[in-house]
């Protein structure tokens, strides 16, 4: 589990972000994640790598194996927001295979955050979405891919139109939607229901 006091920082940094709290089991914490990762991983994080308190989010695959985690900056001033972690070079970043129905509908968002509040989904964690299906053994025909609404990013632009030729279901956001993702839809107030 993440943490018990309401007044820990990264309760505080959770609950602030309205992250669903049938998903906080889902979530750690490390006061030194160089720690934690060099404990993994020998060596991964340079000396000079700038440390810090971070939410920790376990990519867990469809075995229930831990293949890697991601880091979450508590620091708002951080350089490096993210910052994923692989224990081995064959697995892939990937949050939610291992609670994903992959004979349903599955939504693919770009980031866990965003993916903890829909049902049945899995988030790319960084990496290209489209690539990303082919890696899961979801079928196609099940996948609903949710790209981060920015319709002025021509990469992202571009990643929804190749989608979109490949045969996949792609969401594309209304105009007058002003937020970025799902998560600050939710912070401006709309719902799951509104969302979905």
């Amino acid at each position: 589990m993440l943490f018990r006091s309401i007044s820990h920082p990264a309760k505080k940094y959770i609950d602030g972000r309205k992250i669903p709290p049938r998903q906080h089991f889902k979530l750690y914490y490390a006061e030194n994640f160089k720690e934690l990762v060099n404990k993994f991983v020998p060596g991964k994080l340079s000396e000079d790598f700038v440390d810090g308190p971070r939410i920790v989010i376990p990519f867990i695959d469809e075995n229930k194996i831990l293949v890697g985690f991601q880091g979450r900056s508590l620091d708002p001033d951080s350089k490096i927001r993210y910052i994923s972690i692989m224990l081995s070079e064959d697995s892939h970043k990937v949050w939610g295979l291992d609670s994903v129905d992959k004979n349903s509908t599955v939504y693919l968002t770009e980031g866990p955050f965003d993916a903890m509040f829909l049902p049945n989904s899995i988030a790319a964690a960084g990496g290209n979405l489209t690539s990303t299906i082919n890696l899961t053994g979801i079928p196609k025909r099940n996948i609903v891919v949710v790209y981060d609404n920015e319709p002025r990013n021509k990469h992202i632009m571009k990643q929804i139109k190749t989608a979109a030729e490949q045969g996949f279901k792609v969401v594309i956001w209304p105009d007058l939607l002003e937020y970025k993702d799902i998560n600050q839809m939710i912070l401006g107030s709309y719902s799951i229901e509104e969302i979905m």
